[in-house]
């Protein structure tokens, strides 16, 4: 005899909006207000209104879109690499009827935020980049996260600090934590990662496309955990450096700073304002 389960929102979990962008709905996150600013996902964290989200949107319109194939966005069979993506986005910032954003971005996030400003920048007004990766960085590779089980992600990404967020890395130790569906959900934007990033897991060109946005006067932010073992030291420091932005490092926390310091990076990324004084006459 079989049972079925109900799956299990995951924590911090949303019922998203939708937007049709070439007849692919959209699902996307929006609250605050400010400037508007897009934030791009990494390649998970996805149907979720996190607390730093929520930290952000005090200070700013904050635009969470699920890219297409992660979350409940679904893939687009023409978008076939990161650059077919970055028109994807142009086209979705037109269909919210958004002219100029700040673009922050996480990890895989933070290089498509990149590409974004490359491509189009007169749409982007700043540049913020959390834990990026997509440059090369000799003897400094990036963790290989499709190489990986999910216990050891859990392990490098929480810095084996994870109590309190096990139910935040589907499969974590076991098959079925969160769920068959969470399990095969998570699987699933990976292989969304994958067809973006696995031939290559660094674009050359942004060696001299980055230069091109600091010439441009990009107001730009690389904001990085101190512990990260996911993104090895040297990539923010080169992000950085080619970008000419400040670089903001968020003590003790390692890659997973979205869920571990969620205040703390959302100050790196845009600094909470000073509480107005009371001045008694």
């Amino acid at each position: 005899m079989s049972t079925t389960t109900t799956p299990v929102p995951p924590r911090w979990h949303t019922e998203p909006r939708t937007v049709d962008v070439h007849g692919v709905p959209v699902a996307y996150r929006r609250a605050g207000t400010g400037p508007p600013t897009l934030f791009l996902h990494g390649h998970w964290l996805t149907r979720r209104w996190l607390p730093f989200h929520e930290q952000l949107s005090e200070r700013a319109d904050v635009i969470a879109p699920e890219l297409p194939g992660f979350g409940a966005t679904p893939a687009a069979p023409w978008i076939r690499d990161r650059t077919d993506l970055v028109l994807f986005l142009r086209d979705l910032l037109d269909a919210l009827g958004t002219d100029r954003v700040h673009v922050a971005g996480y990890g895989l996030g933070g290089w498509i935020a990149a590409d974004l400003a490359c491509h189009f920048p007169e749409r982007v007004a700043r540049l913020s980049l959390l834990a990026p990766f997509g440059l090369r960085v000799p003897e400094q590779p990036i963790a290989d996260i499709f190489a990986m089980n999910p216990a050891d992600y859990a392990d490098r990404y929480f810095n084996a600090a994870a109590d309190g967020f096990d139910d935040c890395v589907p499969g974590v130790g076991t098959a079925d934590l969160g769920g068959v569906e969470e399990f095969a959900h998570r699987y699933g934007e990976l292989g969304a990662a994958g067809a973006l990033i696995w031939t290559r897991r660094y674009d050359l060109a942004l060696e001299w496309r980055l230069p091109w946005l600091r010439e441009r006067g990009l107001p730009a932010r690389v904001v990085t955990g101190e512990l990260d073992r996911i993104v090895p030291a040297g990539h923010p420091r080169r992000w950085a450096e080619l970008l000419g932005a400040d670089l903001v490092t968020v003590a003790g926390i390692g890659h997973a700073l979205l869920l571990q310091a969620p205040k703390a990076t959302a100050d790196a990324v845009i600094p909470a304002p000073a509480p107005v004084e009371e001045h008694q006459s």
